[in-house]
């Protein structure tokens, strides 16, 4: 897994050992997943790129999701060792962890286009699981990245980076508070209508969705895979 490659990267340390058990259980339920979406007569497009991912997309934006030529795929970071720590370098938890395995089985093969997360270390340990993270600062006073260094970009340049990108697949890690932000500004505040983000930012409990922006006839719609990598802390 991409995930591992990164084990002697930043900001890993003590959080990233995981014990037998959970690598077990974990490589179990990928395993029992990605065995019924590949399970059936035929999947619902065998020539896509990403099919384990496609089959958890609403059926009624599958085609569509399947015909687009751009994706962007935004998250909010996994589930934090204390859910009571805000600060940069706030390390996964094992639970945590094992959401990222779990998304990094859900994402498959090759690593993405493009990756962006911002400084904090809980949304860049959770885009490793796409492939090689470019980091922007967490806020105007949180420019410090994970594992050193200060990020030179602010999230608007990597919005407008991502808009203007070719990249077929774009991957994006971020808070509970500006995953929203990214949705909207790529698709529209009508596109938060009746989804989790209307209220314009992810309740403290929404862990596990993945909000898929692809774009068809150059608009940008929306599908969301409610809790497609949540594992119950």
């Amino acid at each position: 897994m991409r995930q591992m490659a990164h084990a002697d990267g930043p900001a890993y340390g003590e959080a990233c050992v995981r014990s037998a058990q959970w690598r077990t259980a974990l490589i179990a339920v990928a395993t029992i997943a990605l065995g019924l979406v590949f399970s059936g007569s035929v999947l619902a497009n065998d020539a896509f790129d990403r099919p384990a991912l496609l089959m958890l997309a609403s059926e009624a934006a599958r085609a569509d999701i399947a015909a687009a030529d751009r994706h962007i795929l935004i998250v909010r970071h996994a589930r934090k060792a204390d859910e009571s720590c805000n600060a940069l370098d706030c390390p996964l938890g094992e639970t945590g962890l094992a959401m990222v395995e779990l998304l990094d089985a859900l994402l498959g093969e090759p690593d993405f286009d493009a990756v962006y997360s911002s400084s904090a270390c809980r949304t860049y340990q959770t885009a490793l699981s796409a492939g090689e993270v470019v980091q922007h600062a967490a806020s105007a006073s949180a420019a410090e990245m994970c594992g050193g260094g200060m990020a030179q970009r602010k999230r608007a340049d990597a919005l407008a980076e991502a808009r203007s990108s070719d990249a077929r697949w774009t991957f994006v890690a971020e808070h509970s508070n500006t995953s929203c932000g990214w949705v909207e500004g790529l698709a529209g505040t009508d596109a938060l209508a009746g989804t989790l983000c209307e209220a314009g930012q992810l309740s403290s409990g929404d862990y596990g969705d993945i909000f898929w922006l692809y774009r068809t006839g150059g608009n940008w719609h929306l599908d969301v895979l409610e809790a497609a990598f949540e594992i119950a802390g």
